[in-house]
C-alpha cells in the first residue's frame, strides 16, 4: 500500500503534468489566433509549487518619496528553506525579481510618477514549498521640485529659464537636463502637456519617453539618449482610467535607443522577460490612438536581430488581452520629414498605420529603410512619399495603400526594392490600381497575392 506521503507526492507530479499540458495548449491557441504578436504578458505568474503553505510579507522603505528617488523593497517568505524567485509588482506591473537567499529576497524600485504605488510581492514556490503573494504595501511619491508639469521623472539640477517649476506647463527656452539609471525609469513620462527646449534627457536602462492617456510630448532641439530598459525607446500608450490620445513631437535634436542582444540579453529574440517589447523597437504605441512627428531629427535606432539587422523603427498592437474587451490595438499616424530612419514596422491584426516619409520645409528629404508589415497581418497599413524622399525596401512587404509614389510608366522611382515585393490591396497615388509596377533597384510593387514574381 502506497503511504499517505507518496500518493501526495505522486498527486502534486500529475498536477504539474497536467498544468503543463493546459499551459501547451494555451500558448497553441494564443499561437493560432494571433492575440498580440510581440507583448509578452506582463501580468503571466508562475504557479508551480510544493504542498507546504508559506506566506510572503513585504517591507518598502521609505514609504514617502520623491520621483526618480529608489526604493528598497524586502520580501520575507516564512520558511526560511524555501528556495525559488521572488517578483515584485507597482500595481500589478512587474518592476523587478530576486532570487531567495535565506527565506528573504530584496530590489530596489524607482517610481516614475507621483501618486501612489501599491506594491506586491509574489513568491513562485519551489518542489517543497507552495506560492503565496503579499498584501499590498502602499508608497506615497511627490513630484520632484524642480519637475515640469506632465512630467513625472526626477529632473537633476533646476531647468533654466524663468518658468514655474512647481507645476505650470515648461515656458519655451527652458533647458533641463535628467538622467536615470534605475530599471524602467524614463527621463520623461508625461500624462499631460509637456514641452522643453534644447533639454537632455538619459536614461542607463529604460526608454527615453513615455507618453500615457491624454499625455502630449513637444520637443525642440532636445537630445535623447537611451537604452535597453524594457525595450521601447519612446513608447506612446493608453492604460487604466488615463484615457486619451498619447503625441509625441520633436523638432531638431537627436534621438539614440540601444536595446541590442550583445550588450543586453533580454533584447534578443529568444528572451521572453516579463513585459519586455518583442522585438525591440524604437517607437511602440499600445491600445492607444497615436501620433507621433519628427522633424530633421538625427535618428540612431540600435536594435538588431539575427532576422532583423536594421532593428525595428515602430510596434503597433495590443497587450496580450486579460479579457476580450482589452484587445484595443493601436492606431497610429507616424510623419517624418527631413528624418533618415531605419527598422521595420511591424502593425498587429488589431492595428492600423498610416505613414508619412516625406520633406522638411527647405525641401530635405527623408529616407526609410525598413520593411513594412512583412508577415501581413495588420487591419491597414498606408504609406504616402514624396518625390525628395525614399522608402529603402528590405523585405517583402504589405500596405494597403501607396501614395505620392514618383513613377515613370511603371517603374516606381522614389521606392528602391533591392529584389523584394511591395503587395498592396487598395490604392496607388490616390486610385484603385491592379497595375505591377517596377521598383528602382529592384522587385516589384504589386497587388496583393500576385503569383510568380520571384521577389526574395
Amino acid at each position: 500500500m502506497r503511504s499517505p506521503d507518496r500518493l501526495r507526492r505522486i498527486g502534486a507530479r500529475n498536477s504539474r503534468l497536467a498544468s503543463a499540458w493546459l499551459l501547451a495548449a494555451c500558448v497553441t491557441v494564443w499561437a493560432l489566433t494571433g492575440c498580440g504578436d510581440f507583448w509578452q504578458d506582463p501580468y503571466a505568474t508562475n504557479n508551480n509549487g510544493g504542498t507546504t503553505a508559506t506566506t510572503t510579507t513585504l517591507t518598502a522603505s521609505p514609504t514617502t518619496t520623491t520621483v526618480g528617488s529608489a526604493v528598497t523593497l524586502t520580501a520575507t517568505v516564512s520558511a526560511s528553506a524555501a528556495t525559488g524567485t521572488v517578483t515584485f509588482y507597482s500595481n500589478s506591473t512587474s518592476i523587478g525579481s530576486a532570487d531567495l537567499s535565506s527565506g528573504t529576497a530584496s530590489t530596489t524600485y524607482t517610481p516614475t510618477s507621483a501618486g501612489t504605488d501599491s506594491l506586491t510581492a509574489s513568491y513562485s514556490g519551489d518542489d517543497t514549498y507552495a506560492s503565496s503573494t503579499s498584501d499590498p504595501v502602499t508608497i506615497t511619491v511627490s513630484t520632484s521640485a524642480s519637475a515640469g508639469a506632465g512630467v513625472t521623472a526626477a529632473v537633476a539640477g533646476r531647468p533654466a529659464g524663468s518658468g514655474d517649476p512647481s507645476g505650470a506647463p515648461n515656458p519655451e527656452g527652458m533647458h533641463t537636463r535628467v538622467a536615470t539609471t534605475a530599471y524602467e525609469a524614463a527621463p520623461i513620462h508625461a500624462t499631460s502637456a509637456f514641452s522643453a527646449r534644447d533639454g537632455e534627457f538619459t536614461a542607463k536602462d529604460a526608454g527615453a519617453v513615455v507618453v500615457e492617456g491624454k499625455g502630449a510630448v513637444t520637443l525642440t532641439g532636445a537630445k535623447l539618449t537611451a537604452a535597453a530598459g524594457n525595450g521601447r525607446g519612446v513608447l506612446l500608450e493608453q492604460t487604466g482610467n488615463n484615457t486619451g490620445k498619447p503625441s509625441f513631437s520633436m523638432t531638431g535634436g537627436s534621438l539614440s535607443y540601444t536595446c541590442a542582444p550583445d550588450l543586453t540579453p533580454a533584447c534578443g529574440e529568444g528572451s521572453k522577460p516579463r513585459g519586455q517589447n518583442q522585438p525591440a523597437a524604437l517607437f511602440s504605441a499600445a491600445n492607444a490612438t497615436a501620433e507621433i512627428r519628427i522633424v530633421d531629427v538625427t535618428v540612431s535606432n540600435n536594435t538588431p536581430l539575427a532576422t532583423r539587422d536594421n532593428g525595428t523603427l515602430l510596434t503597433a498592437g495590443s497587450f496580450l488581452p486579460q479579457s476580450a474587451g482589452n484587445a484595443n490595438g493601436a492606431q497610429v499616424i507616424f510623419r517624418a520629414e527631413g528624418t533618415t530612419l531605419k527598422g521595420d514596422v511591424i502593425v498587429d491584426r488589431l492595428s492600423t498605420a498610416a505613414l508619412s516619409i516625406l520633406a522638411d520645409g527647405s525641401g530635405q528629404g527623408s529616407t526609410l529603410a525598413g520593411a513594412i508589415n512583412s508577415a501581413g497581418k495588420a487591419k491597414t497599413v498606408s504609406l504616402t512619399l514624396d518625390p525628395a524622399s525614399l522608402w529603402v525596401v528590405t523585405g517583402n512587404s504589405y500596405v494597403t495603400s501607396l501614395d505620392g509614389l514618383d513613377l515613370d510608366g511603371k517603374t516606381v522611382r522614389n521606392v528602391d526594392g533591392g529584389g523584394h515585393c511591395v503587395f498592396y490591396s487598395s490604392e496607388i497615388n490616390g486610385q484603385s490600381s491592379a497595375t505591377v509596377y517596377t521598383l528602382a533597384g529592384g522587385g516589384y510593387l504589386a497587388p496583393r497575392d500576385t503569383p510568380g514574381l520571384g521577389c526574395d
